[in-house]
């Protein structure tokens, strides 16, 4: 499907999520538009994990999780018998707060997901990927050594490159800088800036400041509501809630 700027990739309507009994999101509405990077904040348990691992059925390994509404992947239902789990997990990747490298070089690091979706020219891949993730000029030298010697920082931006190699359309950030400290932080923002190039990026994240600095659109959920979503300048700057205002001001949560 040709896709514009200004077309959403992702479609969300009134999405309803459970786990058992207990209802974690309430009626969210919002689109998500192409090569830019949207970013949820909110307090802890507001619903923001459980909202982006709908986008990559993440949720389908949790025996008691349901849900009601729509998300459009590319104008088609996200959950209907077109794709597989496992094609969605290739079209919409995801990086973890905690980084966790294979125990493979880290070479095969990336090409091993790669070959698995049958990718070939892997050497140019592996290449690509790790300057993607502002890491070739780190460990170009290294790529067959394990990843254990790597900081916090390098290795969480190995797990970006390994989720790029299955050239997913859209990349999914949950926290992931929760783990590194204050000099391995700017460079994995500025990480997600670049690649906002060349996909679409959504951005979890508990840091107010760190929201405003990387996102072009943000969404505030609140006891699994989406209180306000809008261009990131405008809720910081603007906000149409008071509890959007609070929250992003400090006063709440």
């Amino acid at each position: 499907m040709h896709q514009t700027k200004n077309t959403p990739i992702l479609r969300i309507n009134e999405l309803n999520v459970w786990y058992g009994k207990n209802q974690v999101l309430r009626n969210l509405t919002f689109d998500v538009l192409p090569r830019r990077v949207t970013s949820f904040i909110g307090p802890s348990k507001c619903g923001k994990t459980a909202l982006v691992r709908c986008f990559n059925r993440l949720n389908d390994l949790t025996g008691d999780f349901r849900h009601t509404g729509d998300i459009q992947f590319n104008g088609v239902d996200l959950y209907s018998s077109k794709f597989t789990v496992s094609e969605v997990a290739q079209k919409i990747g995801m990086v973890f707060q905690k980084p966790i490298p294979f125990k493979k070089s880290i070479y095969d690091n990336i090409a091993y997901p790669a070959r698995l979706h049958g990718t070939k020219h892997l050497d140019a891949l592996v290449e690509d990927c790790l300057r993607k993730a502002q890491l070739w000029d780190e460990v170009s030298n290294d790529l067959y050594t394990y990843p254990d010697a790597l900081s916090i920082g390098q290795q969480q931006q190995l797990c970006i490159a390994r989720a790029l190699a299955t050239c997913p359309e859209v990349l999914i950030f949950d926290e992931p800088c929760e783990q590194l400290d204050a000099t391995e932080t700017p460079k994995l923002e500025a990480t997600v800036q670049s690649l906002k190039n060349h996909y679409t990026l959504i951005f979890v994240t508990n840091k107010r400041r760190q929201a405003a600095r990387v996102s072009d659109f943000a969404g505030f959920l609140y006891n699994g509501e989406l209180i306000e979503f809008g261009q990131t300048e405008q809720i910081f700057t603007n906000p149409k809630d008071k509890r959007t205002e609070d929250y992003v001001t400090g006063r709440l949560g």
